[in-house]
C-alpha cells in the first residue's frame, strides 16, 4: 500500500467494517463464489472448432454457400443441385486441405515438433478458471 500507515482510529473503524460484513453470510457468499466461471459446453466446443477451422476456411465456405445457393435458387434441377452440392464440398475440402497444409508447413518453417505446438497452445489457452486459487 501506498502512503502513510492508517491510524488506530482508522484501523479499529476498519475492523468494525469488516466483522458487520462478515456476519452478512449473503454477501459472504456471493464475494466467494464471484469470479470467472468456466464457458458452457457449446462456448468449448465453438472454441475448439475456431482452433481448428480458419477464417479463410470459414470465409470460403460462406462465399460457396451463398453462390450455390443463388444458383439453386434460379435452377433448382435435381442434377443442378447436386453438381452444386460436389462443388461445394470439393471447395471447402480443398480450403480446408490448404489451411492445414499451410499449417503443418507453418509449424515446420518455426521447429516447433506438432506435441511441442500442442502443449505450447494447451499453455496459452489457459483461463483463469483452470488456474488453482491462491
Amino acid at each position: 500500500m501506498d502512503g502513510p500507515a492508517l491510524s488506530g482510529w482508522e484501523r479499529r473503524l476498519l475492523e468494525e467494517i469488516e466483522s458487520d460484513l462478515r456476519q452478512d453470510t449473503r454477501l459472504d457468499r456471493k464475494l466467494s463464489t464471484m469470479g470467472a466461471k468456466a464457458p458452457s459446453r457449446v462456448r468449448r466446443v465453438l472454441r475448439g472448432v475456431g482452433r481448428r477451422v480458419t477464417a479463410g476456411v470459414t470465409l470460403t465456405a460462406l462465399v460457396m454457400t451463398a453462390i450455390c445457393f443463388g444458383v439453386g435458387a434460379r435452377t433448382p434441377a435435381t442434377a443442378v443441385l447436386v453438381a452444386l452440392g460436389v462443388v461445394w464440398a470439393a471447395t471447402v475440402g480443398a480450403a480446408v486441405a490448404a489451411s492445414e497444409l499451410l499449417r503443418r508447413r507453418r509449424e515446420a518453417r518455426s521447429g516447433v515438433a506438432p506435441a511441442d505446438a500442442t502443449e505450447f497452445r494447451e499453455r496459452r489457452d489457459r483461463r483463469p478458471w483452470d488456474r488453482p486459487e491462491a
